[in-house]
């Protein structure tokens, strides 16, 4: 099994309520960890607190980019981003954290990412073209980045 010698910090907003989305997010960080290090950071939900998705998302934007200031290389999950198949994944994945070291992917909650968190990212990628609840997202990521491990490491869970 090779390991990649990186870190990989994924900054989501909002928990994840359900055990069930709990308990897949932890199987597939316990898979990944095997490869490289990876940590979730949660960050404050603000939509349904009192003011406009508009106001909520920057303040959601404004935590997450705090969250990975200290990243080399910021990627963010929304529908306009670049399409990958697994093995392009993995290979995008492979080349960034050779090149970089550290990686944040970013995801937004219900109402996503503000047009400034974009546009402070380096990349933005897309998981579909399907539109996901941000709790499945969370754990579609996990299991892709996971998935390009395996890959990486020329291991068959991909197949």
């Amino acid at each position: 099994m090779a390991r990649l010698a990186g870190k990989i910090t994924i900054a989501a907003v909002g928990k994840l309520h359900s055990a069930y989305w709990r308990a897949a997010q932890q199987e597939y960080l316990a898979r990944l960890r095997h490869y490289t290090d990876v940590t979730v950071i949660e960050v404050k939900d603000f939509v349904g607190q009192g003011m406009s998705d508009g106001v909520a998302m920057q303040r959601e934007g404004e935590a997450l980019l705090a969250a990975v200031k200290d990243a080399r290389r910021v990627i963010a999950l929304a529908p306009t981003g670049k399409q990958m198949d697994s093995p392009q994944l993995a290979e995008f994945l492979r080349k960034q954290i050779e090149v970089y070291g550290s990686l944040a992917f970013l995801l937004g909650g219900p109402v996503g990412l503000s047009p400034e968190v974009l546009a402070a990212c380096n990349d933005t990628l897309s998981l579909s073209l399907l539109t996901f609840p941000h709790e499945l997202a969370r754990v579609v990521l996990l299991e892709q980045l996971y998935r390009a491990a395996t890959i990486i490491g020329g291991e068959k869970y991909h197949k």
